[in-house]
């Protein structure tokens, strides 16, 4: 999750809720593929806004809700919304990813979110993964493109298909750490690898005491980032990890602990299948 779309997780629920209770969603019966864009690992998508654009927006799986940066809702002139949360909300006649069209959509307008991402050229905005309920949203890192279509997930088999509770306003995963499982989120919108709270350095086989390695700022503050070699497997359902190091942070969204989180330089390697209807998600790491 961009640090920037952190919040307390009541007003993203409410936002959600709001959301998906007023939208349409228009996806052909073969779905629609569009090529996968990057930003610092970050999966991007070009989107259409009134039939302007294309503007290209962060796909996240670790937010709750959609965001446009108050720049381009001053030039796109985009309508005030009704008062879901303390941030601006703002309403879309049609938002376009290829061949999906989602009508009238509400979308958050935050000022200065993407700061130093991209360069002379950063994203316009961050598309929440849960946008599209009762179809299925396909990050297929390897072969670069993102599918939305209709389907649903099967049930969970804690291999490859896994599902998280309804409580849960982000999207959980299970994850093996020298046999130790956290569960932590799915976050597409973060650029690192595996990250746990501070407390779980304590019990993990580590070759040496963890280091800080940067700060992360959230809505919340800014966080101390530690990291340190792991002597155990690191693994998801069936997977076992390519990943030797463990970042620890207390990093939190809001007033609530934050639980950690599995970002983009694990996720590289996999084929993604997220069900937002169903609250699933399935891992596939293609052959060859």
């Amino acid at each position: 999750m961009l640090a920037v779309m952190r919040m307390h997780l009541s007003l993203a629920v409410l936002f959600a809720a709001a959301l998906q209770t007023s939208s349409r969603i228009e996806v052909p019966a073969a779905g629609t593929t569009v090529p996968m864009l990057d930003v610092g690992g970050r999966p991007m998508v070009d989107v259409r806004i009134n039939g302007k654009g294309p503007y290209a927006f962060i796909l996240d799986t670790g937010a709750t809700f959609t965001a446009i940066d108050a720049e381009l809702v001053k030039e796109l002139s985009l309508p005030a919304g009704p008062d879901v949360s303390s941030e601006r909300v703002v309403r879309v006649d049609d938002f376009r990813i290829g061949d999906v069209v989602v009508h009238d959509f509400l979308a958050a307008s935050l000022a200065g979110m993407l700061g130093g991402l991209g360069g002379a050229n950063p994203p316009r905005g961050v598309l929440s993964a849960a946008a599209f309920p009762g179809h299925l949203v396909v990050l297929d890192y390897p072969g670069k493109r993102v599918t939305i279509r209709p389907g649903a997930l099967p049930a969970a088999d804690k291999r490859r298909v896994f599902e998280y509770a309804a409580s849960e306003a982000l999207p959980v995963v299970p994850v093996r750490v020298a046999g130790h499982e956290y569960h932590i989120h799915l976050d597409s919108g973060s650029p690192g690898g595996v990250m746990l709270p501070m407390k779980y350095s304590a019990e993990l086989p580590l070759a040496a005491p963890p280091v800080e390695v940067g700060r992360a700022r959230t809505m919340a503050g800014t966080f101390p980032v530690q990291s340190a070699a792991v002597t155990g497997a690191v693994e998801i359902g069936e997977y076992t990890l390519d990943l030797k190091e463990i970042r620890f942070s207390d990093l939190r969204p809001g007033s609530e602990p934050g639980i950690g989180n599995v970002g983009a330089l694990v996720l590289r390697g996999f084929v993604v299948t997220f069900d937002s209807k169903n609250r699933r998600m399935k891992f596939e790491r293609p052959v060859g």
